[in-house]
């Protein structure tokens, strides 16, 4: 400790970027405590095997890794299960005939021992496994697009949310504020907003009117903040016993509204559409600026005097990656609270 000077840092936007990252500085800069061996124990790498049916295996030689140094054998193969999701590959003996157990899971699919299955096809999982290894991300998401593998595309974005690569952040250390920045910028442009210090999302989840919860997610100056985060059982019950989401959604945000210990929003976000924005016409909710954003298509919906205006914007627009990715974590918070009230109901 007595050694150290300053203390520095890279914020990043997964924890699978924060490993490949350290393994990348540790690389560059050779940190005599990172690099030393002072335990005994020498860092790990990752290769891929020369094989017909290559498979990534995890030891200490350097030359001709894929990845590393990284300081334990847990680490790497905690990067080899993230990238399995994407890349399937197999590491059960050869059993032609007999896919293995994996296979069945989704993870080892082509199965090599699976009689029907080609190489090349295999081949191609091992070479996108190549690729996220030196973390080059978004040269895997082009190609499953070109490709049409939109389950791939899915499954990297859900991982990573908005690829970034271990150089991209070399290259720039405050490329995660930046971004949160351009996603701001983007929206006052496409919105005709600002300032946008706080955006908060809504959810409502239920089951045909039942166990119905909603979720809160807010954005603090266009970072996702989790301790800001609130859920809430709904109260109402339609006379019809089924489910009103618009009349959840009203009660959630008179609720909300109440609260004169929040901050107050810059912005509201309703997961919906024309329905659920209808409500932004009560008294207390109208002197707020609120949007929906509908699932699948992403349409934003929009007040406006003569009704309501849509806008489609692109998908890459930072500004609406970081509306999704507030209504993707609402969607998740709001359901966390309606299971457990399902399983009181059981």
């Amino acid at each position: 400790m007595g050694q150290i000077a300053s203390v520095d840092y890279i914020e990043v936007l997964s924890e699978i970027e924060a490993l490949l990252l350290e393994s990348k500085l540790i690389k560059k800069w050779l940190p005599p405590y990172n690099i030393a061996s002072r335990d005994d124990k020498s860092p790990y790498y990752i290769h891929v095997t020369k094989e017909k049916w290559p498979k990534p295996v995890v030891n200490h030689v350097s030359t001709g890794a894929l990845a590393g140094p990284f300081l334990s054998g847990w680490v790497a193969k905690q990067i080899l299960k993230y990238f399995r999701r994407i890349a399937p590959f197999c590491t059960a003996p050869r059993r032609v005939g007999r896919p293995c157990l994996y296979s069945h899971l989704g993870l080892c699919q082509p199965c090599p021992n699976d009689p029907a299955t080609r190489p090349e096809d295999y081949l191609t999982n091992i070479s996108r496994l190549r690729h996220l290894l030196r973390g080059q991300f978004t040269q895997v998401m082009r190609q499953a697009v070109k490709n049409q593998d939109f389950e791939i595309a899915a499954a990297l974005r859900d991982l990573l949310h908005q690829p970034i690569s271990p150089e991209e952040y070399l290259v720039n250390p405050n490329l995660v504020a930046d971004k949160r920045q351009e996603a701001l910028l983007a929206l006052k442009k496409d919105l005709h907003l600002w300032p946008l210090d706080r955006i908060e999302m809504y959810d409502v989840a239920n089951l045909a009117g039942t166990a119905a919860t909603a979720a809160m997610t807010v954005a603090i100056d266009g970072e996702i903040n989790s301790g800001n985060f609130r859920h809430f059982t709904i109260r109402t019950h339609p006379p019809d016993g089924g489910p009103d989401d618009v009349a959840m959604m009203k009660e959630v945000l008179t609720r909300r509204l109440k609260r004169t210990d929040w901050p107050l929003p810059n912005l509201i976000v309703l997961d919906g559409g024309k329905s659920q924005l209808s409500i932004a016409k009560t008294e207390r909710i109208q002197s707020y600026p609120v949007i929906a954003l509908a699932k699948k298509e992403e349409v934003i919906t929009l007040r406006q005097a003569q009704g309501f205006a849509e806008i489609k914007l692109d998908r890459d627009n930072p500004g609406l990656q970081l509306l999704q990715h507030l209504r993707d974590e609402a969607h998740r918070f709001s359901r966390r609270l309606h299971h457990k009230h399902r399983a009181i109901l059981k």
